[in-house]
């Protein structure tokens, strides 16, 4: 009796390594060849649990565990972000982006708005201070406010210059200090100038600058 048993011992190992080996070899076709290991797919989970999990969503989509973690904005979708009023703006006009310059970023948004030619002008700064020598060159005095978020906002009140814009020759821009994003308008019209800015040139709150909570 105690030899059948050595005997079936190791037969009843070996058929259940064999049943082990084919349920792998069927998954592993069934998967394209790729190997599925139990390491392998408890990573996966854990990736994805991290990403749906996460208390911040970044400017960029990106979840996140804290938005100091979030980068700043950066590049075209940045600037979208930066400025909500863009999307408007993109949807009532035409908006290209232009030769840069002294700008890491700049996009030029034309559009017929209250009965008048209407430029947006979104830029970024990698050195804001640059941002805002461009908008004293015009001989303004900038207004600054204390914003809600805590930000001190730069605006420059409408004045006529001479501009690549022809009659559209009165231009407003702002920014926030510390920020190298701006945004300009120019108008055929003081009044329309200024009015177009406040539509189209809203200046995200800083609370929200990386991100936002799901």
């Amino acid at each position: 009796m105690q030899r059948r048993r050595d005997w079936i011992t190791p037969v009843l190992f070996a058929i259940t390594v064999l049943l082990a080996l084919t349920v792998a070899g069927i998954i592993h076709l069934a998967h394209g060849g790729e190997v599925i290991g139990p390491f392998a797919v408890a990573d996966q989970v854990s990736s994805t649990t991290q990403r749906t999990n996460t208390p911040y969503v970044c400017w960029d989509g990106d979840g996140s565990g804290s938005l100091t973690r979030c980068p700043d904005p950066r590049g075209e979708d940045g600037m979208k972000w930066v400025f909500p009023g863009y999307v408007d703006a993109a949807r009532g006009g035409e908006c290209t982006r232009r030769e840069t310059g002294e700008r890491d970023l700049f996009v030029e948004c034309s559009m017929t708005w209250e009965g008048s030619q209407v430029y947006l002008h979104y830029a970024y700064w990698s050195e804001w201070t640059t941002g805002r020598q461009k908008y004293a060159a015009t001989g303004s005095t900038p207004k600054v406010e204390q914003r809600p978020d805590g930000g001190m906002s730069l605006s420059w009140r409408p004045r006529r210059l001479p501009t690549p814009h022809g009659e559209a020759s009165w231009i407003t821009a702002e920014m926030v200090e510390g920020h190298g994003w701006t945004v300009a308008a120019y108008a055929g019209d003081g009044e329309i100038a200024r009015q177009a800015l406040a539509e189209f040139g809203e200046i995200r709150d800083l609370r929200e600058w990386r991100g936002l909570p799901r």
